[in-house]
């Protein structure tokens, strides 16, 4: 298990295998999804109520789809101080980080008779998925709602499914508290999404969907993209770290052993140039199965998606790393600052032995909720941008007008748009 494997001999079907990591047949549960969406959509919280009890075995009544304010008080009483403490640190780095990404109002021209800017509105409504599960993820709901605060979004909402007993964890309503959500829903699932798509007498319907969710969640954000916005689809975390010869085993074996954890379809991988470091990566991972400390959650992950990959020098390396598009990446170099240049498609990048990806999910204030499945060759973490949108204002002087009036001219007469053209000369009649 877990042999290291040379990148130089690997056949292309095997190197196909690890860039289309976790790419499963959306078309197997695509009509469940559907139908999930549909019924949602036509019958509301009747239907939340039905998929609650049969996905997460809790019988709803309405009055109890949003959570009560007494709910959100007894979280607080439940929570440990060190919680608290731990969310206004990371929401305090989280808004640091994103109040110096917004971007300014910008003049783009502004010469002889042409005037045009730039300006970013705020999204009116965003709903957070919060991810359900095996543990709960208050540091999801500030990697989503913090860069949302801060972009100005005017309402916000947070669907999370229930646990067996039909209530919320207490650490998730704490950090939703906190960040300023404006409302909580104890609902998971397609039948959550569809309610953010589509609204119901009590959730509302908004303008965005943004969260990390199951192959269901993200098949159903994809199904109800156009009803409204959604971010990009997250599937099973993953990591690679690339090191050379300077690197320390134990450190490479922490941080895939830390991504590993969250997931068993969690994918980590080390890429080196250096077969010493390979080897000695193998058998301390392996030493840790054997004496029994890691979870199964771990072994799940290294047994099925892990690999030690040995590239024959530094070009390689990165040829392969830019064609797998990580997650998280780890450079572990005698120089991680001059790799940067070279690596296009990754969703977040950290620098030497001292920045595991656990600070990245936690405390450094960049939003963890990343790009995975090899996305990161196209799209972006969650940013403030994902709560923005672009606006170009313009505005033209008839001198400026005259300037552009041959071009629209051309393209008018083109595209068989005559009253394009119309509009044009209509206001250069002899004024």
């Amino acid at each position: 298990m877990l042999e290291p494997l040379r990148l130089s001999e690997l056949e292309e079907k095997v190197l196909q295998k690890f860039i289309r990591r976790n790419k499963q047949n959306l078309q197997n549960i695509k009509d469940n999804v559907l139908e999930i969406l549909e019924e949602v959509r036509k019958n509301g919280d009747k239907a939340l109520i039905k998929y609650t009890k049969i996905y997460d075995g809790v019988k709803l009544s309405p009055n109890k789809l949003k959570v009560s304010e007494d709910e959100i008080l007894q979280a607080y009483r439940e929570v440990p101080k060190s919680l608290i403490k731990a969310i206004k640190e990371a929401s305090k780095n989280l808004k640091e980080i994103h109040e110096k990404q917004l971007p300014n109002e910008k003049i783009l021209k502004k010469t002889e008779g042409v005037y045009v800017k730039e300006v970013f509105k705020p999204l009116e409504s965003v709903g957070l998925y919060v991810p359900g599960g095996r543990v709960p993820y208050p540091s999801t709901v500030l990697m989503l709602g913090v860069p949302a605060k801060v972009a100005g979004v005017k309402k916000i909402v947070v669907c999370t499914p229930p646990g067996k007993d039909g209530k919320i964890n207490p650490a998730i309503l704490v950090a939703s508290d906190m960040v300023g959500v404006d409302e909580i829903y104890r609902v998971g699932g397609v039948q959550a999404i569809g309610a953010l798509a589509y609204g119901t007498r009590t959730i509302p319907k908004v303008d965005k969907i943004v969260g990390p969710g199951n192959i269901y969640v993200t098949t159903a954000k994809t199904a109800v993209y156009g009803e409204v916005g959604i971010d990009f689809p997250a599937g099973p975390t993953e990591i690679m770290v690339f090191a050379d010869e300077t690197a320390k085993p134990n450190l490479v074996v922490v941080d895939l052993l830390s991504q590993a954890e969250h997931d068993p379809l969690a994918v980590p991988i080390l890429v080196t140039t250096s077969e010493e470091l390979a080897f000695k990566v193998r058998e301390k991972i392996l030493t840790s199965f054997r004496r029994r400390l890691t979870k199964k959650t771990i072994k799940q992950s290294i047994k099925k998606h892990a690999a030690i990959l040995i590239a024959k020098n530094e070009e390689e390396a990165i040829n392969f790393i830019n064609k797998f598009a990580p997650e998280h990446l780890e450079i572990m170099t005698k120089n991680p600052e001059k790799i940067i240049p070279l690596i296009n498609n990754v969703g977040s990048i950290s620098l030497g032995k001292y920045t595991p990806v656990a600070v990245v999910d936690y405390a450094v204030g960049i939003s963890h909720v990343l790009p995975t499945g090899g996305a990161a060759s196209f799209h972006s973490g969650l940013s403030v941008y994902d709560f923005l949108k672009v606006v170009h204002v313009q505005k033209l002087t008839k001198e400026g007008l005259q300037k552009m009036k041959n071009v629209v001219e051309v393209f008018s007469k083109i595209e068989g748009l005559d009253w394009h053209e119309k509009s044009v000369k209509e206001r250069l009649k002899g004024r």
